[in-house]
Order: C-alpha cells, then structure tokens, then sequence
C-alpha cells in the first residue's frame, strides 16, 4: 500500500510521476554549483558548446511531456474501453 493509493489513480501516476521525477532531478542538477568537482562538464564547458537557449530547451521538454502525458491518457482510455467492451461481450455471451 502506497500512501497515494486513495487520492491518485494509478494512471495518473503512470502519466505524471516521471515528469515529477524529471523536473525534481533536472533541479537537482542545476542545484550543483556548490558542487562543481563532480559535475560532468564544468560550467564554462556548458556555456562554450550549449548553442539552444535555455527558454527553448524548457519549451521543447514541456511539449515533449504534454505529447507525452497526452499519448499515455489516451492509451489508458483505449485500454480501459477494450475492458469494458470484452466484460460487455462475455456478459452478452453468457447468457
């Protein structure tokens, strides 16, 4: 049992835990200056090869999620539809 379990459907933590999970850990990595020796590339690396704005990187990950959560809603309906149509047609056959 999982303290979410009666507020949130599993679905929605499907869809929306690893965009939670993405912006906790991209702040994380941006909170690391105190820790520049163990950064990957040091700040000046960063700066000299990152060519894309900032704002439009945040752009491009916020639509990548919402096609993302979007595509991931529409299969849990799709699925949730195919079993209600299969317990509909038993039911209809069992009779």
């Amino acid at each position: 049992m999982v303290f979410w379990e009666g507020y949130v459907s599993d679905e929605a933590m499907g869809t929306f835990a690893p965009i939670v999970v993405y912006w906790v850990y991209a702040g994380f990595y941006q909170l690391l200056p105190p820790l520049d020796k163990f950064r990957l590339h040091t700040r000046k690396e960063e700066e000299e090869k990152n060519s894309v704005p900032l704002a439009t990187v945040v752009k491009g990950v916020l639509l990548q999620q919402l096609v993302q959560a979007t595509v991931a809603q529409l299969l849990f309906l799709v699925s949730l539809f195919v079993v209600f149509a299969e317990c509909f047609i038993f039911s209809v056959l069992k009779k």
